[in-house]
């Protein structure tokens, strides 16, 4: 069994998004946490507000779609052994990891979660056996196949795909993502445009900068 991953730092900072904001959605933000076997975990979540909903109301995800590369290379990294073109490695969260690897695996999430009951993910024909196993296929996307209560929006934000990727690799990279949401107990889907993350997110690579002249000083 792997060792659980060790918590080292964890930066929540907005991403460079469209200028064209919209009742709920707020755009992206990203928690970056070193791993215990020196690896990099990036949680990408869509964030959201209050705004448009009245009591009772809460917003409702129903997919991401259209990811494409801005700049740099994402390089995932997956623990799952799913087959795919000569390739191992799969985006889908679901039985082919384990619990203890699934904080150093790769995936993409339609409900918040990496668990069983978030196992219905369901990849859109974009990502092609499993998309590109290091980077989320251009024009890719996801959605939950089995809708429900998993994929309530709650605490104003909701997981949406965590990238691991060794230090090495742990570099600049953009995307461009859109999501589509609506309000709990309506069938109008808002669809609010294109908006982007970035790995590592600027203020985490600041507090690494910082550590490590910080660690120089003691020395």
């Amino acid at each position: 069994m792997r060792t659980p991953s060790v918590f080292v730092s964890s930066a929540v900072v907005l991403a460079a998004t469209s200028s064209f904001a919209t009742a709920g959605f707020t755009g992206f933000t990203a928690d970056r946490v070193v791993l215990s076997n020196g690896n990099i975990q990036h949680k990408v979540y869509a964030n959201f507000d209050n705004v448009g909903l009245q009591t009772g109301q809460s917003w409702v995800f129903l997919n991401a779609y259209s990811h494409s590369t801005v700049s740099g290379t994402m390089n995932a990294v997956h623990q799952d052994f799913f087959t795919a073109d000569g390739e191992v490695g799969t985006w889908q969260a679901g039985s082919s990891v384990s619990a203890a690897d699934r904080d150093f695996d790769s995936w993409v999430t339609s409900s918040g979660l990496a668990t069983s009951s978030g196992w219905g993910t369901a990849l859109d024909p974009g990502f092609g056996n499993g998309g590109t196993i290091g980077d989320v296929n251009n024009g890719a996307g996801w959605y939950d196949a089995t809708p429900g209560t998993a994929n309530t929006v709650t605490g104003g934000r909701m997981l949406m795909m965590q990238i691991v990727r060794t230090a090495a690799n742990d570099t600049l990279y953009t995307a461009n993502l859109s999501v589509t949401y609506k309000i709990s107990g309506t069938s109008n889907p808002i669809q609010p445009g294109a908006f982007q993350y970035t790995i590592p997110a600027p203020g985490a690579v600041a507090l690494a900068g910082l550590a490590g002249l910080a660690g120089r000083r003691r020395r």
